[in-house]
């Protein structure tokens, strides 16, 4: 939505930096969002699972699952549901933001986009994993003219490459930028994003709106990132410099759910403590802390005293307004040029946090939290950096709604957990955010400082349904193996357990499908963490999911030794 030109450099790309391997063993269709420290809790991204230790769920399970007011609750107790406040803010990361979505179906758009042409490539070729392995031993052999006859198999690895080097940068852009370089196979951040907005908007068009009468149409793109490439735009072209945010998705979840459930405890605490004593405790450190302290760095503030300083609701509202970017989705692409640092996450924190320090009086202009001060300091912030209200990007995402029949239909669904059966996964998902956004249009101020609204002794009916209406779908049970959803108010249930098992039988296809593409070596049957089963059990179902999408079982699948590959 806005006009600015490209950022100044932020980072030196070090060759000796630790950088992560996405293709070794799927660490990136494993990440984690944690908080550990005395009580233990995980949120799982391509799982969409919340995770407590057991001794959380048994603190848990000694009060009601709702809030309440916590004047008599033990003090082990309440850390233990600052630990569920801080996974269910990652929970609502995930669902309830245009980042988290973007993420979250990028493990879903690995396998949709390509599976017309994987299914092309078996048929002509046969079973080879992985299939990226594969499709480099061609072309170094055969050459360029190659090409032609792999152009199924090469549209399906390239796809789910795309996206895997998209969930790389925007996680932790410092530590991957160094070895998206040396990889053949990655042509740029900008194209990266180009793929992963335009799979977004190709998956929520076959749900909920099939003629693009209302979405972005991505197809419309193609055109101008064809002319950046050709200009070599930075950021746009095959080994173009990358210029890299000074933090990604992963610091700033992290630094939103920690600050988030402090100011739960600073508020449940019966003596406030200093950040020191934060800090002593082991609240206010690595990955936990990196983007207050950037973010006190760029816009030219001091550590607080307290918790319950205004910066500390100013960095939060930052962090929101960080991950719901609005170019692409919800909103049409207006300059090309400026799609990497309007879309990704870590740029964007930079440009806020940034603005902050133009801006001293905001300082201190978050006091109460309320929706009038949400409100008016995003209108300062976004109208200074040139970016859309956050508030007028869900109202358009309302405008959906009420227009279209077919998310009417899909929020129906919703509301009894009784999903149409078709790209199920996905149908959850998007159900999801949109209920989300609903909600959050009419009440950012919650869901924006919900660990202060949650606690103390001001806890409205209001704060109380809506925190019960969007706790995370999918848990596991802290004494037994598998994964669980709580019974909800008006789902029958039955049809609570067929959409777990629905679910995540889709989810298997998915990692199959990935590991199929792009991981060398055997498959890893890792799904007995789903149902309660022996390992014997969960290979054979798993085998099942994928013999009855592609027609053959997975040991016929034939193991390709990795190779490097030359040419381009």
């Amino acid at each position: 939505m806005s006009s600015r030109g490209a950022p100044t450099r932020f980072l030196d790309l070090s060759p000796n930096e630790d950088v992560l391997n996405p293709l070794d063993g799927g660490q990136t269709e494993e990440l984690k969002f944690e908080s550990l420290l005395n009580a233990h809790g995980v949120y799982e991204t391509t799982r969409f699972l919340l995770r407590l230790s057991p001794r959380v769920h048994e603190l848990m399970n000694s009060i009601s699952e709702g809030p309440q007011l916590l004047s008599d609750i033990d003090s082990e107790v309440i850390k233990a549901y600052s630990t569920y406040i801080h996974e269910t803010v990652h929970w609502w990361q995930h669902i309830g933001s245009t980042s988290g979505l973007l993420l979250s179906l990028s493990f879903l758009g690995q396998t949709h986009p390509g599976l017309g042409h994987l299914r092309k490539a078996i048929a002509k070729f046969g079973p080879y994993k992985s299939l990226k392995s594969w499709t480099d031993k061609i072309l170094k052999s055969e050459g360029p003219t190659a090409q032609a006859k792999l152009y199924d198999a090469n549209i399906a690895v390239n796809n789910a490459l795309d996206v895997e080097y998209y969930k790389l940068f925007a996680y932790a852009p410092k530590k991957s930028a160094p070895w998206l370089l040396q990889q053949q196979h990655f042509e740029s951040v900008g194209h990266s994003y180009h793929i992963a907005y335009g799979h977004l908007l190709s998956m929520l068009s076959d749900t909920i709106d099939p003629t693009f009468s209302f979405l972005p149409d991505a197809r419309a793109w193609d055109a101008p990132f064809k002319n950046l490439h050709d200009q070599r735009f930075q950021g746009h072209y095959w080994r173009s410099p990358i210029e890299v945010p000074p933090l990604g998705l992963h610091a700033i979840f992290e630094g939103q759910a920690r600050f988030t459930q402090l100011q739960f405890l600073d508020r449940t605490h019966q003596n406030s403590l200093t950040c020191d004593e934060w800090r002593t405790k082991g609240y206010l450190n690595e990955i936990y802390v990196s983007a207050f302290e950037k973010f006190l760095e760029l816009s030219g503030s001091s550590w607080p005293e307290t918790i319950d300083d205004p910066i500390v609701n100013l960095f939060l509202l930052v962090c929101d307004l960080a991950i719901n970017p609005t170019v692409g989705f919800p909103f049409e692409i207006e300059t090309f040029e400026n799609f990497i640092f309007d879309v990704d996450v870590g740029f964007r924190f930079y440009r806020f946090s940034e603005a902050v320090k133009e801006l001293p009086h905001l300082r201190v202009a978050i006091i109460d939290r309320s929706r009038a001060e949400y409100d008016a300091t995003s209108e300062q912030l976004t109208r200074f950096t040139g970016d859309a209200h956050p508030l007028a990007a869900l109202a358009k995402i309302k405008s959906w709604v009420e227009e279209s029949p077919s998310i009417q239909a899909l929020l129906e669904e919703q509301r009894t957990f009784r999903y149409d059966d078709t790209n199920i996964a996905l149908r959850v998902l998007v159900s999801h955010f949109l209920s989300f956004s609903l909600d959050k249009l009419a009440h950012p101020e919650f869901f924006c400082w919900v660990g202060a609204n949650l606690a103390g002794f001001d806890l409205t009916q209001r704060s109380a349904e809506l925190w019960m209406r969007h706790l995370s779908l999918f848990t596991d049970s802290g004494d037994r193996p598998g994964v669980y959803t709580r019974q909800w108010p008006g789902r029958k249930y039955e049809d609570v357990r067929a959409l777990v098992q629905k679910f995540y039988t889709s989810l298997v296809l998915y990692d199959l499908t990935r590991q199929w593409l792009v991981e060398d070596g055997s498959f890893r049957i890792d799904v007995d963490w789903i149902f309660q089963s022996t390992a014997g059990d969960a290979h054979a179902w798993a085998n099942d999911v994928f013999k009855k999408a592609y027609g053959i079982d997975l040991k016929d699948v034939r193991l390709v030794a990795p190779s490097t590959r030359s040419e381009r």
